[in-house]
């Protein structure tokens, strides 16, 4: 059993009302939000507390006017930080708190603080002089770009990286070469994107050649490369923090870092403890941007954001007594999706082995995966006011978690891509509480549940408890629960049946609750009984479960589910596809459907396929090979009685002007 521990002062800190608004007007479902609040508050768990009054030094830091020979004063500031980051931790042992102080500019450098045996209680702050000025990259800057003689909209340079393919991450499905490279370009601040062949080369890509030792990039028409910041991602890791304590961070911008899939630009792992991140940035990153891991105490991430990383924004691994507090993890895995690889290790937070943490007013939204995934392990978890709004996948969903988790105040709409399972998705955990909250315009169901039959065996991290874990101890009190279309259900189980349902059934409380879809009165729920896919509507509903009695189906007042819809930042696209793998026989086919998913943007996406022609007997149609803004296109793909039995990889290009997006999909010859 876990032991709680509360530190008083850091509650009273965490009930600020700025932080955790409590109603005050109080008919029924206020009432029960109001509860909710008190109860939030009581059980709200650990942050971190640095004592930033205790930095009696003060360390310049300026990339354009210091030198790492100067003393990092303000009339001679050092150079890097790195530089600054070495007389703070000399100043530490000697029982000295210092205050990094760092210039605007970029600085392209990797910083590590790592442990040692002097290290005292005393805190390090590395601090933006002006927030948001200073961008630690791992990127530098290449020059001396030729005119390719095959085309003119494309450029070489020589290449002396060789990094090759990331390893296979064993505990996932298997990942495509085009996942696990490390290879990252952006020319004037735009991300190219990457491409595997010669032929897959449209504008807005580039391609590494390391047997001739070229890099080709296809820039934005109308670029002058004699004159482009091309930057080059070089260095994997741009800040570890490794079994340290009593740092902060803030007001720093960490992009362009080259680490692997499932890897970190910003790690803090081994036991650090006392870590807080305030105000700071990760993004365009090649992996994740922020992970903290192994186990971490006692952290707080404030008013930050993680967006377009190629892995998850924020990933917590083993971690206990955390608060994340008006941050914001947007449009990530991108690196991912190009592989097809939505789901497996990867959210806007992705989080497994989380014990006693809070979270307070995240949005989490256009991702091309989960917005939050709660991933085995994750216990006593508070959270309010999280906002889960236009990702690929699930919004939330929690899976193999022994609980409790509590989900307060929260918005969770508009998750409708065709590979969406429902808003709030419960897969074989146990002891979830939903309050006060709204579920709206998600496919396929507001709720749903999922999972396998007879339980998920799981075992604590922290005690080494082993549990069984089955879907039961649901609580779904005072929230609202539409669907806008008729395919959009309110609940739904159709995996788990017979004493997993009833374990379920017997266990569920909801009450409260507003349930509405104007499209579909009368069968918006679907049950495992009396067999699997029943469908019921919301009087049968409460006949079935003997639940929701001072419940209503009814259009709620105003227009609750407003919060989410604040749409896309700029203007992109997302090419999706529905399986990563599938098999044929020589002379069947397969068939892979494509979905272009437009972020503020506008076509024609044009449509082509690479990987075909390489195989023998083997033949494919795209159809259409053109989508107007959004739309469906089918992959069709043919394999001849000659072709040989093997594995192949097919990449679909999908380009409108500067824009190119591809993914890639494998296709089986048994």
């Amino acid at each position: 059993m876990l032991v709680r521990r509360f530190d008083w002062a850091r509650r009273r800190n965490l009930r600020d009302r700025r932080a955790f608004p409590c109603p005050r007007i109080l008919p029924l479902r206020m009432l029960v939000s109001s509860l909710a609040c008190l109860l939030f508050a009581a059980a709200a768990f650990g942050q971190a507390t640095v004592n930033e009054a205790l930095e009696t030094a003060s360390i310049y830091v300026n990339a354009g006017t210091g030198s790492d020979s100067n003393p990092g004063t303000q009339a001679e500031p050092l150079k890097t930080i790195g530089a600054a980051a070495a007389l703070a931790e000399s100043n530490n042992y000697g029982g000295v708190g210092s205050r990094v102080i760092i210039a605007a500019g970029t600085y392209r450098e990797s910083i590590t603080l790592a442990h040692s045996k002097k290290d005292t209680a005393m805190p390090i702050t590395f601090e933006a002089a002006s927030n948001g000025t200073v961008v630690v990259s791992g990127a530098v800057v290449y020059t001396g770009w030729a005119q390719s003689a095959s085309h003119p909209g494309i450029y070489t340079n020589s290449w002396t990286n060789d990094w090759g393919t990331c390893p296979q991450l064993t505990s996932c499905p298997f990942q495509q070469d085009i996942t696990l490279r490390q290879e990252l370009i952006a020319v004037n601040g735009t991300l190219l994107t990457q491409v595997l062949s010669p032929a897959q080369m449209q504008r807005g890509t580039f391609y590494v050649d390391n047997r001739s030792a070229q890099v080709y990039v296809w820039p934005a028409a109308g670029t002058d490369m004699s004159t482009a910041t091309v930057e080059v991602a070089t260095l994997p890791a741009l800040l570890t923090i490794e079994q340290k304590s009593n740092i902060v961070i803030r007001g720093l911008t960490f992009q362009y870092a080259n680490t692997c899939h499932a890897q970190a630009a910003v790690t803090v792992q081994v036991t650090s403890s006392n870590i807080l991140f305030d105000s700071d940035t990760f993004r365009w990153n090649n992996g994740q941007g922020l992970a903290i891991e192994n186990p971490a105490t006692y952290f707080t991430v404030v008013n930050s954001v993680a967006e377009h990383n190629g892995d998850s924004g924020f990933q917590q691994s083993q971690t206990r007594y955390g608060l994340w507090q008006s941050d914001t993890t947007s449009y990530n895995n991108w690196r991912g999706a190009q592989g097809a690889d939505y789901a497996c290790n990867t959210a806007g937070l992705h989080a497994w082995g989380a014990h006693e943490d809070t979270i307070l007013g995240l949005t989490t939204s256009f991702n091309q995966s989960y917005g939050i995934h709660w991933d085995t392990d994750n216990a006593n978890i508070n959270s309010s006011g999280i906002k889960a709004a236009g990702n690929l996948l699930s919004g939330l969903f929690l899976e193999k978690d022994e609980g409790p988790i509590v989900i307060d105040s929260g918005y969770t709409c508009n998750q409708n891509s065709p590979y969406a399972v429902g808003g709030l998705v419960l897969r074989n955990s146990e002891n979830v509480s939903l309050v006060n909250s709204v579920l709206m315009n998600n496919l396929t169901s507001q709720i749903a549940v999922i999972g396998l039959k007879g339980g998920i065996p799981v075992e604590n991290w922290e005690t080494g408890q082993a549990y069984n874990l089955v879907t039961k101890n649901f609580t779904n009190t005072g929230n609202i629960i539409q669907g806008k279309t008729s395919s959009q259900l309110l609940f739904k189980d159709t995996y788990l049946n017979s004493s997993d349902w009833s374990s379920f059934e017997s266990t569920l409380s909801s009450s409260g609750n507003t349930w509405w879809n104007p499209q579909n009165s009368a069968s918006p729920y679907k049950l495992p009984t009396p067999k699997l896919g029943t469908s019921y509507d919301f009087s049968s509903w409460r006949s079935v479960t003997a639940q929701d009695s001072n419940s209503s189906f009814q259009a709620p007042s105003g227009n609750p589910g407003s919060p989410c819809n604040r749409g896309p930042v700029g203007s992109d696209y997302w090419l999706t596809v529905d399986n990563a793998l599938l098999a044929v026989n020589p002379g069947g086919q397969a068939t892979f459907n494509l979905t272009v998913t437009p972020l503020n943007f506008t076509g024609p996406v044009t449509l082509t396929v690479d990987g075909v022609s390489e195989v023998k007997g083997l033949s494919a149609t795209l159809t259409p090979s053109s989508i107007t803004t959004a739309g469906n296109s089918v992959l069709t793909v043919t394999a001849g009685s000659e072709t040989p039995p093997g594995t192949y990889s097919l990449t679909v290009i999908g380009n409108q002007g500067n824009m190119t997006r591809t993914v890639t999909v494998r296709l089986t010859v048994d």
